[in-house]
């Protein structure tokens, strides 16, 4: 049977200012991280004088970060906003951008996506599977909502205000039935996340989970700077303030300037980490991985992490369904910050995910 996505992200959800805060990232640092859609790396990167080594065990994953990270070397910034997708463009322009771009691209790349030119119809982030099942709800939200209303959120320059005007005009019934919906377990099983991410989905209420945090995605951080909530409700980044830092005009220079210190990898984090020198990388950035593993390779991963890492460093990890213990035996050298990841939650951009930034100790 013929595969129906290319991949699962388009657009990595994790906030890249969010993971800066909790590995308090300085230069010389040696971050891995999970490199899905490529915006946490790119981002990183572009705003972090460090190392990168981004991984993820789906190859066309890793495929759609190196063709974003080529996008935003060799063209325009405003021209790989457009044919990324996070702009509106005609697929006439988007394929010229890609002749232009696969010169510069990987062999098996450029084959794979002259073998998918469908993805450049839109652009390569509304290829997936995810943005894919949001973009048929965003428009249904907006009409159950107002959009008018929504838009309006725009206006304000006060979290405060923003906040205000969301409590006194956003129809909260409304709101709760729509996560009913979306979020049921039939629904949004295989159509709108793959079933691997939730093996442990039993553990929670999907759709209250994603409701109560609903009110934070719109009102804790300025809706007119925030490129996750534009592009879920309009399936793009309407304004410069919000477009991702790599291709923000100080970000992508920076990008380009230290290109050569980002690596990709095709295998899981655990085996990155295992194969490489003890104490290559300092910090570690774990988006919700454990989500997708099971206790046992959880545990792997983190025995891994307080085994090999140089010490003292940091980690950051993500989840929505369920968050093991650290194991017993690595007491002394993982300790959980829990007031730090309240405090980062509330700032977050994307704030569907409990966090939990980790000491690596000494």
């Amino acid at each position: 049977m013929k595969k129906k996505f290319l991949y699962n992200f388009g657009m990595s959800q994790d906030d890249a200012r969010t993971e800066r805060k909790a590995l308090e990232l300085e230069p010389g640092d040696r971050l891995i991280c999970l490199a899905s859609a490529g915006e946490v790396p790119l981002n990183l990167l572009a705003t972090s004088d460090v190392q990168i080594d981004a991984v993820d065990i789906s190859l066309p994953q890793i495929r759609l970060a190196r063709l974003k990270l080529a996008a935003a070397l060799h063209l325009e910034p405003r021209e790989a906003v457009r044919f990324i997708g996070y702009r509106k463009s005609s697929a006439e322009e988007r394929m010229r951008f890609f002749q232009q771009l696969s010169r510069h691209l990987e062999t098996s790349d450029k084959t794979f996506w002259e073998q998918n030119p469908v993805v450049f119809e839109k652009g390569p982030v509304h290829a997936a599977r995810f943005e894919r099942y949001i973009s048929r709800l965003s428009w249904i939200g907006l009409a159950i909502l107002n959009r008018r209303k929504i838009t309006r959120l725009f206006e304000f320059d006060d979290v405060a205000a923003q906040r205000q005007y969301f409590d006194r005009n956003i129809h909260y019934r409304k709101l709760k039935w729509i996560f009913s919906v979306a979020f049921h377990p039939k629904i949004y099983k295989n159509r709108g996340m793959d079933t691997a991410a939730l093996r442990h989905s039993s553990e929670s209420d999907m759709a209250s989970f994603f409701f109560n945090r609903f009110r934070n995605f719109c009102t804790a951080t300025l809706a007119r700077e925030n490129y996750f909530f534009q592009f879920t409700f309009f399936n793009r980044i309407l304004f410069d303030e919000a477009l991702p830092d790599y291709l923000k005009e100080e970000g992508n220079r920076l990008l380009r300037k230290r290109a050569n210190r980002l690596a990709f990898y095709n295998e899981s984090i655990t085996s990155r980490i295992k194969k490489s020198p003890e104490g290559r990388y300092n910090k570690f950035a774990l988006s919700n991985v454990g989500d997708w593993l099971s206790q046992e390779e959880y545990i792997d991963l983190l025995q891994t992490i307080g085994q090999r890492a140089a010490k003292p460093g940091r980690a950051l990890l993500r989840y929505i369904h369920f968050a093991y213990a650290i194991p017993g035996d690595l007491a002394d050298t993982l300790r959980i910050d829990q007031s730090l990841g309240a405090q980062l939650e509330v700032s977050d951009r994307y704030p569907f995910y409990s966090l939990v930034p980790m000491r690596i100790l000494g």
